[in-house]
């Protein structure tokens, strides 16, 4: 027996009216989620893993599995810089699953047949997509950014895994080639009907006739269409009823791709009570099916939060800004960027934001040799301050570094029990910062030198003493 032990679900905090993509100020009606100009899917990814991870052992996760369609790097594992991030074991498995819109779900299915062949312990399933849509394309309003990670173990615990079905179907409906930067699709209709609805429903009835000794309890489905009206005919080709469908988080969310029928999972295992089955039905040349039993109470809602934490996009400039859709005079300098010796030695403060403790109890960051308190020489044991909480000390607002809605914050912050780092302020604006507000910390890229993201972390809002 698998199952889902734990989850987390992120959304950027960048929201973009529909409105203000039309050239209105109005700040109301419906809504996209915007990964900012220093945000990607690795940087969702990681802070939809450390909310599944809270609290947990993370020693225990010997499997990671990281699934995009929308990853920075063509060659480069991006599940790996993940679990170095996480401070997870060396010894962990990891792998990257992409190239399909299904690719989330098949990445969660591996992961559960892993446990169930007793070849991991734990597995840490992690799903994120940025979609973008070329200006004035309907992708462009329709999309969403969105991140979602599963913890699979052998006991389950919120929802136990029963069985999956499948379709496979090969069709040329969207696609993007090697080097593209925004994905291509044929006439909407016809991408709607044979990439959307005649997978889903095949594999949604392939799993209903599978289980159907088990239909007389309550299902929830949770469908990866891409739009109200495709939900709604796939609804109608199983006959489900209103109340058996999770809402598709058309108006607040958006489509996020590979990470959409995990984060109608996800939502559905908020509301779902115990002995209830939720149904996930993801597309891409076919589809996915899996069915959960759910098992324990969720506790603390993940989605409901992550929908709160809101800060509209005020002008269409700043969201091409952020996204970088403006045509500029010079293309960035293509170069090596960063010695990789550099990254290699500094992996840990970086990605980790590990610093040391002295001996004598006094914290430091970055690393060094001598104790900055009692002078003592290379007595230090290392020490993350990730997830720690901290607050302002003094910042500073500069109006010159490039940045989508300037000026740009900078300052010191005290760490919890930790040093004081030299941070970018993010998601704060600029009237709202002040001495003494409460931060935690955020995995973001930080620049792209070499043409190539470079993370480190940021003081975003939060609480103190967590």
């Amino acid at each position: 027996m698998s199952g889902i032990a734990s989850y987390g679900i992120y959304l950027p905090r960048h929201r973009l009216p529909l409105a203000v993509l039309s050239g209105s100020a109005r700040q109301d009606g419906p809504e996209r989620t915007l990964a900012w100009a220093d945000e990607d899917s690795i940087t969702l990814g990681l802070e939809a893993a450390r909310r599944a991870l809270a609290g947990r052992d993370r020693s225990a996760v010997d499997l990671l599995l990281f699934a995009t369609t929308t990853h920075a790097y063509s060659e480069k594992q991006g599940a790996a810089l993940l679990a170095t991030a996480l401070g997870l074991d060396k010894s962990v498995r990891t792998a990257d699953v992409g190239n399909s819109l299904r690719s989330g779900a098949s990445a969660l299915v591996a992961a559960l047949d892993a446990i169930e062949a007793g070849r991991a312990r734990e597995a840490l399933v992690v799903i994120a997509d940025v979609r973008q849509g070329a200006p004035g394309s309907d992708l462009e309003r329709s999309g969403g950014d969105a991140a979602v990670a599963f913890v699979v173990t052998g006991t389950g615990g919120r929802a136990d895994f029963i069985g999956t079905a499948s379709a496979t179907e090969e069709l040329v409906d969207v696609w993007r080639r090697s080097g593209d930067r925004f994905a291509h699709s044929w006439e909407d209709r016809f991408t709607s009907t044979y990439g959307q609805v005649n997978p889903l429903v095949e594999a949604g009835r392939h799993l209903a006739a599978r289980y159907a000794d088990q239909s007389h309890v309550n299902w929830i489905w949770a469908l990866s269409a891409a739009s109200a009206r495709t939900l709604a005919s796939v609804s109608r080709s199983l006959q489900l009823k209103p109340e058996m469908v999770q809402d598709g988080l058309f108006g607040s969310v958006g489509f996020s791709g590979a990470a959409h029928a995990p984060l109608l999972l996800a939502a559905a295992l908020d509301r779902a009570v115990t002995g209830d089955h939720v149904a996930m039905v993801a597309h891409g040349d076919g589809a996915e099916a899996l069915l959960f039993r759910v098992g324990a109470p969720a506790g603390q809602p993940a989605l409901q939060p992550a929908l709160e934490a809101r800060v509209p996009v005020a002008s269409p400039a700043a969201y091409r800004k952020a996204r970088a859709l403006d045509l500029v005079e010079y293309e960035p300098a293509d170069d090596p960027g960063i010695s990789a010796t550099i990254h290699f030695r500094e992996r840990a403060e970086n990605l980790r934001l590990q610093g040391q403790r002295c001996q004598c109890g006094e914290p430091q960051f970055p690393k060094g040799r001598v104790c900055i308190r009692c002078g003592t020489r290379d007595s230090f044991i290392a020490e993350d301050f990730a997830e720690r909480g901290g607050r302002i000390v003094t910042y500073t607002l500069d109006a010159f570094f490039p940045s989508p809605n300037p000026p740009t914050a900078v300052g010191i912050v005290q760490v919890d029990n930790g040093p004081r780092l030299y941070l970018q302020i993010a998601d704060i604006p600029a009237g709202q910062i002040d001495i003494g507000l409460p931060v935690q910390f955020a995995f973001r890229r930080i620049h792209q030198a070499g043409r190539r993201p470079n993370y480190f972390w940021k003081a975003v809002p939060g609480k103190a003493d967590q």
